[in-house]
């Protein structure tokens, strides 16, 4: 086990270490790194990255055809044992530098990794938004092989103006606690409704489009993630005995009831 796990952040912000997404990041570095965990703070604007131009050669060939900066990133991405994704609300959304990272990242969203790490969402806006868009970015994390412990929001527009700002360094030590459990220990959290929708969504996208989604097909084939849900998710489902007798006596009791009831009117 290694004495040290690694973090990785990626800040959409351009108001590099001095912004409000940096901020709150810094209140996580510090009990993350109590725990044994090293935080890593990616500037997702001191990059170049260019736009994905929809080409798809990425889910038929397994790679992008763009030589920029964006595999060292998605190399260090990959490679942590914890990924954040941060970001302020721009327009209702993320910033346009973290949006054109997740776009490039197109051919991981359409391939589960097999495996699951845990990671968080950071969000902060001047008080409308954040909410839906750390949710969206929570749903982003699959995309990495990340499953989200939790959302560390805030309300803040001058840097460092937050609304309750002792509740969201509580918060933020809290989050940073219990990624450092997920990571230490191997904790998955439980499977959701988005997991199985995304699962039926791109199981049978990829089945009908197989033709020029061939590394998608490939990879789909070979983890066997078209065969079930619990191997997509890596969890399985509690083995439950039925009991006809049970079930007789409940439905009887509840007739019992209703009739009883009836007849008192």
């Amino acid at each position: 086990m290694a004495d040290t796990y690694k973090v990785v952040a990626l800040n959409g912000s351009p108001h590099e270490g001095m912004g409000n997404t940096s901020q709150l990041l810094a209140m996580l570095k510090e009990p993350l790194a109590q725990e044994g965990l090293a935080l890593t703070e990616i500037f997702v604007s001191q990059h170049h990255i260019e736009y994905c131009t929809g080409c798809a050669m990425c889910l038929d060939k397994g790679s992008c055809w763009i030589r920029d900066d964006y595999k060292g990133l998605i190399k260090q991405v990959l490679e942590a044992d914890a990924v954040i994704l941060a970001s302020p609300v721009y327009f209702f959304s993320i910033t346009a530098q973290l949006k054109t990272f997740i776009d490039r990242s197109l051919g991981y969203g359409h391939r589960p990794r097999g495996d699951w790490k845990p990671g968080l969402v950071v969000c902060c806006s001047a008080g409308f938004g954040a909410t839906p868009v750390a949710q969206y970015m929570g749903n982003v994390l699959r995309a990495f092989g990340a499953f989200s412990v939790g959302d560390l929001t805030a309300i803040g527009i001058g840097p460092g103006s937050f609304v309750g700002r002792e509740a969201v360094v509580a918060r933020a030590g809290d989050l940073a606690r219990d990624l450092a459990r997920a990571v230490k220990e191997g904790r998955r959290y439980p499977a959701t409704d988005m997991d199985l929708a995304f699962w039926h969504f791109m199981g049978n996208l990829i089945k009908e489009h197989q033709d020029f989604m061939k590394a998608d097909h490939e990879h789909w084939e070979k983890l066997g993630l078209y065969d079930s849900f619990d191997k997509y998710v890596g969890q399985t489902r509690s083995q439950v005995t039925f009991s006809p007798e049970l079930h007789e006596q409940w439905l009887k009791s509840m007739m019992a009831r209703q009739q009883a009831k009836t007849e008192s009117q």
